[in-house]
């Protein structure tokens, strides 16, 4: 199995597409779809997904986790060259289909203390 992440991303009024194909285990746990696979950085990727939330751990150093709750904001942190910053997702979109084998998630990432926007995304997830 493959997964495939494509990803529009929107940042101050430039936008940038990343297509991303990597070999993916699909497991399922309880109520929980498991997508687990390593990137092109060779850091092990876990994608956790339900019905409402999603959450995407990245085991680099340090790890990266990135929470998506349907119709609502999430804190994250996020480590950058700046050292660890804590954000917010905030998730407009949130389509999971386990019969199509796909995600859809529509959010904008903002700094945690404004509404400031620091860009727009468009991020589908399909495994086959």
């Amino acid at each position: 199995m493959h997964i495939r992440l494509r990803n529009e991303i929107d940042m101050d009024d430039q936008k940038e597409i990343l297509d991303q194909v990597y070999p993916v285990q699909v497991t399922m746990k309880k109520d929980q779809l498991y997508l687990v696979f390593t990137n092109e950085e060779d850091e092990k990727v876990v994608i956790k997904a339900n019905p409402s939330e999603l959450v995407m751990t990245r085991f680099s150093n340090p790890n990266s986790v990135m929470r998506f709750l349907s119709n609502q904001e999430a804190v994250v942190t996020i480590p950058t060259p700046m050292g660890l910053q804590h954000l917010v997702t905030d998730t407009s979109r949130y389509d999971f289909c386990l019969g199509r084998q796909s995600i859809r998630l529509d959010y904008q990432l903002k700094p945690y203390d404004t509404q400031q926007i620091f860009a727009s995304y468009k991020m589908t997830i399909i495994w086959e």
